[in-house]
């Protein structure tokens, strides 16, 4: 917040005050609990077949994921820019704070441990350090609203617990995230929900809430082998998901149970889809290369279905390959139809897989196709 929005502040506003939720008994209904069991069943059926499968597709699944959570914040961008932002270290513009989600996101998803204070404030460094740096990792010093004036919580639809409170707070929440009595995905909904209700930090949030759903699902063992794309399940109705946090910071649990749980069940589809598609992607482009059987070609067609987009820098340093030989078989894999090339820079050169990036595009589309979610929310 700048001095002057700073001097624009009242003296006094009426600010959130946050039950500790530590020791809490949940009492679910058992509509909720039927659906919360479902959905424990489809995620572990996916983790144990699909995520395998999908496991060389993983680092797409999660640019899918990220791209998902950051479109529930109104932040979007193609596949291609946000693969070009990546390659050329870009650190501005929506498609670098996508890349910067995807790292968070990487890292909740190979994260084992239950989450404490310092993960939670790890995963926000990794979100904000290149585009807010001052703010990165730091719980906040002021306050934080939904709704009402631009420049003070007098009026807001919400006005988040003090700054003085996030200490005790977070470590309520940390006592939360250590409980093992609750099933996964309603402890995961519930976990979530307070942490946007406390909303520590200035800005990304929303993101950092959402990674911490996928730490908790992985330290808890519900997913074990790849990423679970639950941020695309939540973007169809986003709408329902900004309710459903009104809902519980009213003292209805149940409702972002039952959303959480819906989200996985979608999030289990969309996986398998995009898992199906990149696989037929793949096979296609055994039938059209028409490369010697040890010749470097094939070996980057593996690494175009987890990278779509590359240059001869980044695959020469990756496989070991003399740049002369990695060029031939870019150009090679294009006179064959499998890549486009173009110039991302004036000395720079980059090949992108056309299809896997319209996947990727599609699989952002699917996810949102049934809401848009109402601006004012982060």
């Amino acid at each position: 917040m700048s001095a002057r929005a700073q001097r624009k502040q009242p003296a006094e506003y009426d600010s959130a005050l946050v039950p500790a939720i530590a020791d809490v008994r949940v009492h679910l209904d058992s509509g909720t609990v039927a659906l919360v069991d479902k959905a424990t069943i489809a995620v572990t059926r996916f983790d144990a077949t699909h995520a395998a499968t999908l496991l060389p597709f993983t680092p797409l699944l999660l640019r899918g994921e990220s791209v998902a959570s950051s479109r529930i914040e109104q932040l979007t961008s193609s596949a291609r820019k946000v693969l070009e932002a990546e390659l050329l270290g870009t650190s501005q513009g929506n498609a670098a704070l996508i890349v910067a989600a995807t790292a968070q996101m990487s890292e909740a998803i190979t994260t084992s441990e239950i989450p404490d204070e310092e993960t939670v404030l790890h995963m926000h460094r990794l979100l904000m350090e290149g585009s807010q740096p001052t703010i990165a990792g730091r719980y906040r010093e002021e306050p934080v609203w939904i709704g009402g004036s631009d420049t003070h919580p007098v009026g807001s639809l919400y006005t988040a617990p003090h700054p003085r409170l996030l200490p005790e707070l977070m470590t309520d929440l940390v006592d939360w995230l250590r409980r093992d009595d609750i099933p996964v995905l309603a402890h995961a909904a519930i976990a979530h929900a307070q942490f946007e209700t406390i909303h520590p930090f200035v800005d990304g949030n929303g993101r950092t809430g959402r990674a911490l759903i996928h730490t908790l699902l992985r330290a808890r063992g519900l997913t074990v082998n790849g990423a679970l794309p639950l941020s695309a399940g939540i973007l169809e109705e986003p709408d329902t998901y900004f309710t459903a946090l009104d809902a519980y910071r009213n003292g209805d649990i149940d409702t972002i149970v039952r959303l959480v749980a819906h989200a996985a069940l979608r999030a289990t589809e969309l996986g398998a889809w995009l898992g199906t598609e990149l696989a037929e992607v793949r096979e296609s482009w055994n039938a059209r290369v028409h490369a010697r059987s040890d010749a470097v070609d094939w070996r980057i067609l593996d690494i175009l279905v987890r990278q779509p987009l590359v240059d001869v820098v980044g695959l020469s340093a990756e496989l070991n390959i003399a740049g002369s030989n990695i060029r031939k078989g870019l150009e090679r894999l294009e006179a064959d139809g499998v890549l486009l090339s173009a110039q991302v820079e004036k000395t720079r050169r980059a090949w992108r897989a056309p299809e896997v990036l319209e996947l990727l595009d599609e699989f952002a589309e699917r996810a949102g196709r049934r809401g848009k979610p109402t601006p004012g929310q982060r």
